[in-house]
């Protein structure tokens, strides 16, 4: 699971940080719980800055999907939220990982990189190797047996 992942990973990133639970959590223990509408998956802080995470995977090894039928696989006010955070000092940051058999990667965007993304898109998914070569976008490197993320490596990238 690569929230279990990313969950591991922060660990080991020396920042404070927390999940932010969400409905598919509450309604673990409430049958009938909704939550409201979460910022991001995990909430950080590095070096005094506020980092917002958001973690999107896919098992499509061609395309990162925009759209599961009409749903934005990144909602709307994940993009906002996050834009909010970066216009208030802090970071944030959409993890999207690339989930094949051996070969898992997992890409930083910006919110504004993710916002641009929607913004251009032609088709329901954009290509990998376009995703590669967007501006601001950074490949986290991995951490083998078991996966993990070096997350220190990121922050010392964007902060």
């Amino acid at each position: 699971n690569f929230e279990g992942e990313v969950r591991a990973s922060l660990k080991k990133a020396r920042c404070f940080w927390f999940r932010i639970q969400d409905t598919n959590d509450v309604s673990r223990f409430v049958r009938k719980a909704v939550a409201e509408k979460q910022p991001a998956d995990f909430m950080a802080v590095c070096k005094g800055t506020p980092i917002l995470i958001e973690c999107k995977t896919t098992k499509r090894s061609k395309s990162f999907p925009l759209f599961y039928g009409k749903s934005r696989s990144i909602p709307q006010h994940q993009i906002d939220y996050g834009l909010e955070m970066v216009r208030n000092g802090g970071c944030s940051i959409f993890l999207l990982r690339k989930d094949e058999p051996r070969n898992k990667r997992v890409f930083a965007l910006s919110a504004q990189t993710v916002r641009d993304m929607y913004r251009k898109a032609k088709r329901k998914s954009v290509k990998w190797e376009d995703i590669e070569k967007m501006k601001g976008v950074f490949e986290v490197e991995r951490i083998p047996n078991p996966v993990r993320w070096n997350l220190r490596k990121l922050w010392q990238k964007l902060l």
